[in-house]
C-alpha cells in the first residue's frame, strides 16, 4: 500500500485530493490548521470506507511544526510515497495597499513553508532509496495578473519554478516533482464569486471540480506519468489563453 501526505486537507482542494487517493488505496496523511474538523471528517469517511487516514494539525509557517508533522508521519507510517503539498491563504491588496504584515503572511504560508515541507519530503525519499513523488498545488495565478494578486501571484510563480528546481536536483535519486495549477475551482468557499459571474473569463465557461484535482495527481503518481517531472498542468478552463474580451473569440457570454 503506498502511502501520501497532504498539507491544506481539511477543505476544499486538499481533501478532495485526500479522499481521491484513499478510493485509489493509499494510506492518507491528512495535515490541517485551523481545519482540524474538516480534516478529521474526512479521515473518518475515509475509515469508514475500510481505508487508512490519520491527522496531523501543525502551522506549517513554523519549520519545527513541519519537521514534527514529518516525523510523527514516519512513526506512523514508516515511509512516504507521494507528497503534496496543497495548504495556502489567499491574501489579496492592490499593489499600492499590500503592507508588510501581509506580505509576510502570505509568504509564510504560500512559499516558504512549501519549500522546506518539500525539502522534508525529499529527504525521507532519498533515504528510503526508492522512487518518489512530490506535488505541488499552485495557481494559475502563477500565469495571470488578476487584481490584488501581485503578491499572491508572484508567489504562485515561484511554487512552479520551485517545482522544477526540486524536480532537477532529486532526479538522480528517483524522485520526481510537479505541480498543477488549478484556476476557478467549486471548492464552495465563501470568498469565490458566483460560478457565472466569471465565465466571460473562462473559455470553457466550467469551474474545476476538486475531484479533478485529485484524479490528476493520481494520474502524476501513476506509471502513465514514470517521465513526467518538471511539468506544470494547468487545469482552469482555458482562463490563462485570454488576452481580450470573450466575444473577440466569437464566444458566447
Amino acid at each position: 500500500m503506498k502511502t501520501s501526505l497532504i498539507t491544506g486537507a481539511g477543505t476544499g482542494i486538499g481533501k478532495a485530493i485526500a479522499l481521491e487517493l484513499a478510493k485509489a488505496g493509499y494510506a492518507v496523511g491528512l495535515h490541517c490548521n485551523s481545519s482540524a474538523a474538516g480534516a478529521e471528517g474526512a479521515a473518518d469517511e475515509i475509515r469508514r470506507a475500510g481505508g487508512i487516514a490519520r491527522v496531523y494539525q501543525a502551522d506549517l509557517s513554523d519549520t519545527a511544526a513541519i519537521a514534527a508533522m514529518f516525523s510523527a508521519f514516519m512513526t506512523d507510517f514508516g515511509r512516504l510515497d507521494l507528497f503534496v503539498n496543497n495548504a495556502g491563504i489567499t491574501l489579496l491588496a492592490p499593489f499600492l495597499e499590500m503592507t508588510p504584515e501581509a506580505f509576510d503572511k502570505n509568504y509564510a504560508v504560500d512559499f516558504r513553508a512549501p519549500y522546506f515541507c518539500c525539502q522534508e519530503a525529499a529527504k525521507i525519499m532519498k533515504d528510503q532509496e526508492s522512487a518518489g513523488n512530490i506535488v505541488i498545488i499552485a495557481s494559475n495565478n502563477a500565469y495571470c495578473r488578476f487584481a490584488r494578486a501581485s503578491a499572491y501571484g508572484s508567489m504562485k510563480t515561484g511554487l512552479v519554478k520551485m517545482a522544477q528546481h526540486i524536480a532537477l536536483e532529486m532526479s538522480k535519486y528517483k524522485i520526481r516533482c510537479n505541480s498543477i495549477s488549478p484556476g476557478w475551482t467549486d471548492t464552495k468557499a465563501a470568498r469565490l464569486d458566483e460560478k457565472e459571474t466569471t465565465y466571460y473569463k473562462i473559455p470553457l465557461h466550467r469551474w474545476v471540480q476538486p475531484d479533478e484535482v485529485g484524479k490528476t495527481v493520481l494520474f502524476l503518481d501513476s506509471p502513465a506519468a514514470a517521465s513526467i517531472t518538471g511539468a506544470d498542468i494547468v487545469m482552469d478552463g482555458g482562463a490563462r489563453l485570454l488576452s481580450d474580451k470573450g466575444e473577440k473569440y466569437g464566444f458566447e457570454a
